[in-house]
C-alpha cells in the first residue's frame, strides 16, 4: 500500500466504507448509530486506509442527543454517509434495546478512552501517522507522548486546539497546512463535542481520503490532565457519578439539568413517540 494520501481526488468517498457502516448502523430517535466494537474501529480504519477512502468516526452519548436536537452541525456530521457514530455511553446500548437494535450489546459500549491505547499500539504495528488536534498546548504534547509510548512504531504530531477555528480563517487555514505537510492516515480531533463536529464538516472536504476522529476529552485523559475512573465503572453508569464528583463545575449541567432538557426536545419534536421531522 502507498504511504502517499489522496488529498484532493473528488473519489475519497467510496462504497467499501460507506457500505461497511450502512450494513451495521441503525437509528435511535432517528440519529444513527453503528454498533461497533473496539475491533470492529480498528477494521474500518484499516479499511479506510487501504482504499484511500474518508472515514469520518464520530461518537454518541446522551450528550451528543442533545447536541443533535440543538446543533444543526452535528447531525449534518453525523448522517454523511462516511460517518460512523459509535457507541461512548451505556444509556445508549439500552435506547439501541429500545429501538430494536436487538444485535446492540454492552460490548459496543467503545468508550474513547477504553480504546485509543489499542488504537495506538494498532497504529505501531501498521505504521500509521496520526496527527492529534485539541487541548492547549502541554495536554496535546503530553497525550502525544502517552500515545507515543504505547505506539513506539507510530509517527505521530500534535496541534493544540486554540486557534481561530472559524472556516477560512488564517489560522485555520495554517492548521489545514500542517496537516497536508505531515500527511497523517489518521486525524485525532479532541475539541470537545460541539466544536470538533463543526470543525470537522467545515474541513471534511479539504482534508480527503484520511480517517477523522472525533475524541472530545480524550486527549486530557490520555496526557493524565483528567483522571479516569476505574473502567469496570463504565457498564454501571458510575463513570457519569465518577465525573460528577471529580469535577462538579464541569459536568453538573450535563449530568444534572440537560437530560431534562432532552427529554423535553423528543417530547416536543415528537421523537420519543417514533415521530421523526420531515
Amino acid at each position: 500500500m502507498s504511504s502517499e494520501i489522496n488529498q484532493t481526488s473528488a473519489s475519497y468517498i467510496n462504497s467499501s466504507v460507506v457500505e461497511w457502516i450502512a450494513q451495521r448502523s441503525g437509528k435511535i430517535f432517528g440519529f444513527p448509530i453503528t454498533p461497533t466494537t473496539q475491533d470492529d474501529i480498528v477494521e474500518i480504519t484499516a479499511l479506510s486506509i487501504q482504499n484511500q477512502q474518508q472515514l469520518i468516526i464520530a461518537h454518541q452519548n446522551l450528550h451528543g442527543i442533545y447536541l443533535a436536537l440543538t446543533n444543526d452541525a452535528f447531525t449534518e456530521l453525523h448522517e454523511l454517509p462516511q460517518t460512523m457514530v459509535h457507541i461512548d455511553g451505556f444509556p445508549i446500548v439500552y435506547l439501541a434495546w429500545l429501538h430494536k437494535l436487538r444485535h446492540t450489546r454492552m460490548k459496543h459500549r467503545t468508550a474513547i478512552h477504553d480504546w485509543m491505547p489499542h488504537y495506538a499500539q494498532v497504529a505501531s504495528e501498521k505504521r500509521w501517522r496520526l496527527y492529534c488536534l485539541g487541548s492547549d498546548a502541554n495536554v496535546n504534547a503530553l497525550a502525544v507522548k502517552k500515545l507515543s509510548e504505547l505506539g513506539p512504531n507510530a509517527s505521530i504530531k500534535g496541534h493544540d486546539g486554540f486557534f481561530d477555528a472559524s472556516h477560512g480563517s488564517a489560522e485555520n487555514q495554517a492548521v489545514l497546512n500542517d496537516i497536508t505537510a505531515f500527511n497523517p492516515h489518521i486525524i485525532v480531533v479532541g475539541m470537545g463535542m460541539g466544536r470538533q463536529e463543526q470543525w470537522i464538516l467545515d474541513n471534511h472536504k479539504a482534508l480527503g481520503s484520511r480517517c477523522i476522529v472525533a475524541v472530545g476529552a480524550c486527549l486530557e485523559y490520555m496526557s493524565g490532565e483528567m483522571q479516569m475512573s476505574p473502567r469496570w465503572f463504565g457498564p454501571f453508569g458510575l463513570e457519569m457519578l465518577w465525573r460528577l464528583v471529580s469535577h462538579p463545575r464541569r459536568y453538573a449541567h450535563r449530568y444534572l439539568i440537560e437530560p431534562w432538557l432532552l427529554l423535553g426536545l423528543l417530547i416536543k419534536t415528537g421523537r420519543l413517540f417514533g415521530r421523526e421531522p420531515k
